[in-house]
């Protein structure tokens, strides 16, 4: 473990996750040690935080970071920082990476090898787990690495046919390794661990809290090349997934499904919206590499280029965009006043686009703004998305069109 992972741990109890000001911080500090030793001075000149972030920049106190390292230790877990090649070059570039990751397992090196995001519904059909066990064994005998969150229906067939093929697979968790949520994959998670890894940026012991679920999914689109949906209800989890791919520039399948099934709504929409259709695991595995047929020495792809052409975002109910309660909140800008309102939509998207302006803005302040639920929001966005007067922008934030 590298000696100054103690500083990571400190970045990570002062941002928290989901968090983009740590990623600017970075490429202005370049090392964790340099970002605790700065001053009140260089945090400011920086332009990179708020005056809530800096207070706690200013907060010099190591002493949670030396609890989680301990029991990192006793638990013999693993801790890749935001700069360690283990990291992955894939993860590093997402808008919001996380500052490091807990590890059990071996994490496997992901740059210059095709890993793919498998995810889905809990409540899956036999179709759509019979798909899963089919895809996921296929890419492992491919040499791929299968990223999934661990969950039950569609993440835990995708993770046991990876094991299943002797190959390499890692469970992304919304919790502390430990605490090993759901309890019934817990024998699984072992398994994995021992070919793969189990990760979270959740520190020991952190409970599985339902609003961070949808944060960790970020980070299951981030370690891989594209993501695949196996089988997605209208309001299914898996299209929080789907966003991120979409907003990251991942490449995005979806594997087809009957359309007189409600299970298969969410992921045929992304096929009428555009996004590629995976009917067998060559559809994906020849995406990478047509000409080697090696997949360790496919196709190398500058992640910090979007490569996805499609950016119609699906919604779905559960879909958040906060931070995790031991993460800080970011200021609120200002709003701006709009003076031309949309006449052609319903009256919830006039209250939200009185709130936008050419700042971007997370749907947690638009939803503190206006007192509106998030189901309601996402659908008033949505709508104004749809006649043009606003955008989505990068880290999920949005702004009116002039």
């Amino acid at each position: 473990m590298r000696k100054d992972v103690i500083y990571y741990l400190w970045l990570q109890c002062v941002f928290g996750v989901n968090n983009i000001a740590f990623k600017n911080g970075m490429s202005f500090f370049n090392t964790a040690e340099f970002f605790y030793n700065a001053s009140e001075y260089d945090y400011k000149i920086c332009d990179c935080f708020t005056p809530n972030i800096i207070k706690k920049l200013m907060n010099k106190d190591l002493s949670k970071a030396r609890k989680i390292l301990n029991d990192c230790g006793r638990l013999g877990y693993d801790i890749i920082a935001y700069n360690d090649e283990l990291f992955s070059d894939k993860l590093r570039a997402i808008s919001a990476p996380p500052v490091l990751l807990y590890v059990k397992g071996k994490m496997p090196k992901l740059d210059g090898k095709l890993s793919v995001a498998m995810v889905g519904s809990r409540n899956a059909t036999s179709q759509g787990l019979n798909a899963a066990n089919d895809f996921a064994f296929s890419f492992a005998e491919s040499g791929a690495t299968v990223v999934s969150g661990g969950a039950f229906g569609v993440d835990t067939a995708s993770h046991r046919a990876v094991l299943n093929a002797y190959g390499t697979t890692i469970s992304v968790l919304g919790c502390g390794i430990d605490v090993g949520y759901p309890m019934e994959n817990i024998p699984m998670y072992e398994k994995i661990a021992e070919n793969g890894a189990v990760v979270s940026e959740f520190p020991p012991g952190y409970p599985p809290i339902a609003k961070n679920f949808p944060l960790r999914n970020r980070i299951i689109c981030g370690l891989s090349d594209c993501t695949l949906i196996v089988q997605a209800g209208e309001k299914s989890g898996a299209l929080i997934t789907a966003n991120d791919a979409i907003k990251e520039g991942r490449k995005l399948f979806s594997i087809p499904g009957s359309i007189f099934f409600r299970e298969n709504k969410g992921s045929n929409e992304l096929l009428r919206l555009g996004y590629s259709a995976a009917i067998e695991p060559n559809d994906i595995l020849n995406w990478y590499d047509t000409k080697k047929n090696n997949l360790n020495y496919f196709a190398k792809i500058d992640y910090n280029e979007k490569v996805e052409k499609i950016c119609k975002p699906i919604f779905v109910e559960d879909s958040v965009d906060s931070t995790s309660d031991f993460a800080i909140e970011e200021s609120k800008p200002e709003e701006k006043p709009i003076k031309k309102i949309p006449t052609d939509v319903s009256e919830a998207s006039k209250k939200v686009f009185m709130v936008l302006s050419d700042e971007p803005v997370t749907t947690d302040y638009i939803s503190a703004k206006t007192g509106m639920p998030i189901h309601e929001l996402l659908s008033a966005l949505t709508e104004l998305e749809i006649f043009g007067y606003i955008e989505s922008v990068v880290g999920g934030k949005y702004i009116a069109k002039g």
